[in-house]
């Protein structure tokens, strides 16, 4: 087991991975096929280690967004289907084909260069990707995209296993784009059909899908936020579906002191302290995804209590105030002692969610952005089983 040598790291539960997992699979019809998106280091709970756990608890494929990530998941021994959902250039489909990585077809110059790969005993699986109202990748299926689905068919080195789209809206509230979507996507599975064109996997679904519309998932849930325990809008109706958050952010306290008043508290004195305060200094900062812009409006939990943090938030430090923890007036707090800045202590919680309301943004990008250099330590049973810490790499 890697070591790690600051207090502050993310406690990865796998039992609430696999509990959502299985969540999940319980949800959409039986046979469906269950994709986990460990893209971006698995929404920054550690790419390696979900995908090996992932695969313990019997998903079908994983989903990335480039091909460099998925060449780190081969790297790392893994041997499971994986799809990149992104732009794979023309140029690496044969490096693509040599490590059984799936990529998604959208491009006539892509089409035509794993067309003319040379000669080998593997074919080059592919997904083609429609684009039915996201705007983003895909063919559009107004356009020229029956020619190219044909060419994809008929490369002989080519391996059409699956064809899908995304929807744009599918966790909101109003469902009417959504089917709007799925009503452009079934036309072109209706002309895949008509031609009789064996196409194993057809698929639809994230998220909001698996726990709204799991009848227009189609043969796979790409399954994102929702494997992490995070809910991917506040319109989806969370009865449906009960998750449990993966990540839990920790530090402690490396410093507790006394200021009197007047005394500032970091760069910019922003905060003044009115009377006599103690402060605590936390090893945690923006360099490490607590963004800067939490001056000011972020709390963490010590002792199970909710306390300020006071001053700017620096790249490798803050402050926060102790003078409202529990038990404080009798037991001062003490250098050493537990604060979580997102999840569960006692009976508090501070959610990723609250975070990202802070920040003006969605709770993906709040688990994304903590650096690598913050150790992800694994749990299973309350035990930790195994650690990664990039700085030590």
């Amino acid at each position: 087991m890697m070591n790690y040598y600051r207090p502050t790291r993310a406690e990865i539960s796998l039992d609430a991975l696999a509990s959502n997992l299985a969540a999940f699979r319980n949800a959409i019809p039986a046979g469906t096929r269950l994709m986990a998106s460990v893209k971006a280091n698995a929404y920054g709970h550690g790419a390696v280690e979900i995908s090996k756990e992932a695969v313990r608890c019997g998903i079908d494929y994983l989903g990335v967004a480039f091909l460099d990530e998925a060449v780190c998941l081969r790297q790392a021994g893994i041997t499971a289907p994986i799809l990149v959902l992104g732009y794979v250039a023309a140029d690496t489909v044969g490096l693509a084909r040599e490590l059984d990585i799936t990529i998604t077809l959208f491009r006539q110059d892509v089409l035509e260069a794993a067309a003319v790969l040379p000669p080998s005993g593997k074919r080059l699986k592919v997904h083609l990707k429609i684009d039915t109202g996201m705007g983003r990748l895909g063919l559009m299926p107004h356009e020229s995209w029956q020619s190219f689905l044909e060419q994809a068919m008929t490369a002989p080195g080519i391996e059409v296993e699956g064809v899908y789209t995304h929807f744009a809206s599918a966790d909101e509230a109003d469902k009417t784009y959504t089917a709007l979507q799925h009503e452009r996507f079934s036309q072109v599975i209706g002309y895949i059909e008509e031609r009789g064109w064996d196409i194993p996997i057809k698929h639809a679904g994230n998220s909001a899908t698996g726990i709204e519309l799991p009848e227009w998932t189609g043969g796979m849930l790409r399954l994102g936020i929702g494997m992490y325990g995070l809910y991917p809008s506040d319109e989806v109706n969370q009865q449906r579906i009960l998750l449990e958050p993966v990540m839990t952010l920790k530090t402690e306290i490396v410093m507790v002191k006394q200021v009197p008043p007047g005394w500032g508290i970091s760069y910019g004195t922003v905060y003044v302290a009115d009377a006599e305060e103690r402060i605590g200094t936390l090893p945690i900062g923006y360099a490490d995804g607590y963004s800067r812009m939490l001056t000011g409006k972020a709390e963490v939990l010590l002792r199970g209590r909710r306390v300020p943090v006071r001053g700017r938030i620096c790249m490798d430090q803050c402050m926060i105030s102790l003078d409202n923890a529990a038990g404080a007036d009798q037991l001062p707090v003490q250098e050493g002692e537990e604060i979580v800045l997102y999840g569960r202590q006692g009976d508090e919680q501070i959610p990723v969610e609250e975070i990202a309301a802070l920040l003006g943004t969605v709770n993906y990008e709040i688990t994304c952005m903590l650096a690598a250099r913050v150790a992800r330590v694994y749990t299973r049973g309350g035990q930790n089983l195994s650690v990664s810490n990039c700085s030590l790499m």
